[in-house]
């Protein structure tokens, strides 16, 4: 494919369609005497009949174009869906573990605070015990202890001194009360706060995981209609089912990249964007400032240094969404993977390092990789993410379905991973 681009291949598989019908061969598959389809769907008898004028195998096989067309993007539409909410409830049970640590850090501050005044109260509760025992009114005995023990008895006012350390006790006890009672009530707020973030997380998971049940109930239904929908357009047409299949393929991948370009220029732009906006509030605010009204001395002139070459932007913030029974995030097996595939594309092996350097600034090689922003997704970061859909069913959890759609895409657009590279680090995109 890399050879001779997409749009060349389905010119040549469209010729291989338009000479087939012209010779307009009828091939009934064995399995016509099976006539029971699900409403909606056409029979081998309707197809049959549809052969009988020119005009009826016409709308025969725009109706089965149709069908097949809604089937696809339905597939591609609850795909993007799934993406979505998985990413929300990635965001949910972050949201949650960050409010989780904010307990831990008061639970154990209002521990602290609890043992602190329990101590205060321990020596209070000393000072009024020793004072009781020698038969005093006050703490005397306790703080000619000290004294003696720090050798300032002599010229002691035993009675200022009881005064001030009992003072000083109190004041300390009621601080630590104060704080520990602060702590307590941050500590409430906080794990009810936890308490809401993870019902909001149970709710967002258990919408991702309808959002992937939907997709999945979808693409059964998309492989058991299609297959024999492909065969009846085949037969209408006089071809095979193969060459209509890979000739629906070539158009869905087309439309892929079309697709994809369109939205992955469109999201550039908007980050490029929020960049420009938040430059200048950066210019402005410092704008504000008061001016300094001693000059600088003149810095020594500095040899001028060569324009530097375009830099790649910062990685796009992703999350990585981990929903139970889904995805295993693989960098490792990913690359493997990827490296094996080059050859199919007549790329050497000094082109990985140049798709190392591309999908580790897109997604870390994350399968579940998803821009929060521009809803890119997976390892190539496909945008739409249902575009995955045309290397396989399962692109959702797959990395090797997203590799070999990401080499493809490549291949198409810009010949070589070095190239898309190249792109990338000129405009942060590919």
């Amino acid at each position: 494919m890399s050879r001779f681009g997409l749009k060349a291949k389905l010119r040549a598989i469209a010729g291989v369609l338009a000479i087939a019908l012209a010779s307009s061969v009828s091939v009934l598959p064995a399995t016509a005497d099976d006539d029971a389809p699900p409403g909606g769907y056409p029979s081998w008898q309707d197809v049959q009949n549809a052969k009988q004028s020119e005009a009826g195998k016409a709308a025969e096989i725009a109706k089965i174009d149709d069908l097949l067309g809604g089937l696809q993007s339905q597939a591609e539409v609850l795909g993007n869906a799934a993406v979505k909410s998985a990413a929300e409830y990635a965001v949910a049970e972050s949201a949650l573990q960050v409010a989780s640590s904010k307990v831990d850090v008061l639970t154990a501050q209002t521990a602290r605070a609890n043992a602190e005044l329990g101590q205060y109260r321990r020596e209070i509760g000393a000072l009024a015990a020793q004072s009781y025992k020698t038969g005093g009114t006050n703490m005397g005995f306790f703080v000619a202890l000290d004294a003696v023990q720090t050798n300032s008895i002599q010229g002691l006012n035993i009675v200022q001194i009881v005064s001030d350390k009992t003072a000083a006790l109190v004041n300390k006890s009621a601080a630590a009360e104060k704080a520990s009672r602060a702590f307590a009530e941050q500590e409430q707020a906080a794990k009810a706060e936890r308490e809401r973030l993870s019902g909001e997380a149970k709710a967002k998971l258990e919408a991702a995981q309808s959002a992937q049940q939907a997709m999945a109930r979808q693409i059964a239904a998309q492989q058991q209609h299609s297959q024999e929908l492909t065969a009846q357009l085949a037969s209408l047409k006089g071809t095979t089912a193969a060459v209509e299949d890979e000739y629906r393929q070539g158009q869905a991948a087309l439309a892929a990249y079309e697709a994809a370009q369109a939205a992955k220029r469109a999201a550039a732009e908007e980050q490029a964007r929020r960049q420009a906006e938040a430059a200048k509030a950066a210019a402005l605010a410092a704008a504000q400032l008061p001016a300094n009204p001693a000059p600088a001395a003149p810095a020594p002139a500095a040899p001028v240094a060569p324009a530097p070459g375009p830099t790649p932007g910062p990685p796009p913030v992703v999350v990585a969404p981990s929903i139970p029974g889904g995805a295993v995030n693989d960098p490792a097996g990913a690359k493997s993977y990827a490296a094996g595939r080059l050859s199919a594309f007549d790329w050497g092996q000094d082109q990985f390092q140049c798709l190392a350097q591309l999908w580790t600034k897109e997604s870390n090689w994350l399968t579940t990789a998803t821009n929060p922003y521009s809803g890119a997704y997976g390892i190539a970061q496909a945008l739409p993410p249902g575009k995955y859909a045309t290397a396989g069913s399962d692109w959702l959890t797959s990395y090797r379905t997203q590799v070999n759609w990401g080499l493809s895409y490549i291949a198409d657009r810009y010949g070589s991973p070095c190239a898309a590279w190249s792109h990338s680090v000129a405009t942060n995109w590919y």
